[in-house]
């Protein structure tokens, strides 16, 4: 037992003495090889995909038209980009890059409209506009447009609007300014009316709808009427921030003066 335990005591002491002359840390070794870099992921400024939309084409009455040949425009876009309705409606541009475009609808026999401003995210997902109406023109005609003297709180006045098609609603949009050049691109709306059997509108504006429009009372306003369809399609036009109406008639009423009450 006792030559044992020498021999363990021997051991220890010769594990000691190799852990004591043991030497420091050498330095590390080169670093390996890097691996392959991964495969860049699409870049969001880039992306392209698809967008679409409908368009409903309507007669002066409301009515619906065939819906293809509208062709609808990129505003800006080189090489040009045009995409023409099917037997639906249904347009698309494919593969448009990411972006905010301007576009404008078209067909002949309808007003023009523009839709400014709309993003496309590109991707997969396809953007969707909706549905945009055309409208046919008016041919509504309006005479015999006139006002009479003020009151203290409104001033009268008529018209007659016509049409040689007896189905078609009799409407006028009356534009006023202060310049006796008002037209609707200059004027601001102040309401359509609807005449009567007989052709007539017989009705008034109030001080407060004319001095909202920016007369001043006692001045001399202007007034022109265009004949209206039964649906009205606006857009803002960005340069002026004005509205623009796409189906008024083309040969408006004379331009008449009256004084604001």
């Amino acid at each position: 037992m006792r030559k044992f335990s020498n021999l363990l005591f021997s051991s220890i002491c010769a594990l000691s003495l190799l852990a004591s002359c043991a030497g420091k840390d050498g330095d590390p070794g080169p670093a390996g090889a890097a691996g392959a870099t991964g495969p860049t992921g699409p870049s969001g400024q880039n992306l392209t995909g698809n967008l679409f939309g409908f368009v409903n084409p309507l007669d002066e009455n409301g009515q619906s038209l065939a819906k293809n040949g509208v062709v609808v425009t990129l505003e800006g876009v080189t090489p040009a980009a045009t995409a023409t309705t099917d037997a639906n409606g249904r347009y698309e541009f494919a593969n448009l890059r990411n972006g905010t475009y301007n576009l404008t609808y078209t067909r002949g026999g309808l007003g023009t409209l523009r839709r400014l401003g709309v993003g496309h995210i590109g991707g997969d997902q396809a953007t969707f506009l909706g549905t945009n109406t055309l409208v046919q023109p008016s041919t509504n005609a309006v005479s015999n447009f006139s006002f009479g003297p003020p009151s203290g709180t409104s001033v009268p006045f008529v018209m007659t609007i016509t049409n040689i098609n007896p189905s078609v609603s009799l409407r006028a949009t009356i534009f006023v300014g202060t310049s006796s050049s008002v037209n609707s691109n200059t004027g601001t709306a102040l309401g359509t009316y609807i005449a009567s059997a007989n052709g007539t509108v017989n009705t008034s504006f109030s001080k407060a709808t004319l001095n909202s429009a920016g007369l001043v009372s006692g001045t001399t306003g202007y007034a022109i009427a265009y004949g209206s369809p039964t649906t009205t399609t606006i857009y803002t036009d960005p340069t002026t921030g004005r509205s623009v109406y796409t189906s008024l008639s083309t040969t408006p009423s004379s331009v008449v003066s009256f004084i604001v009450p």
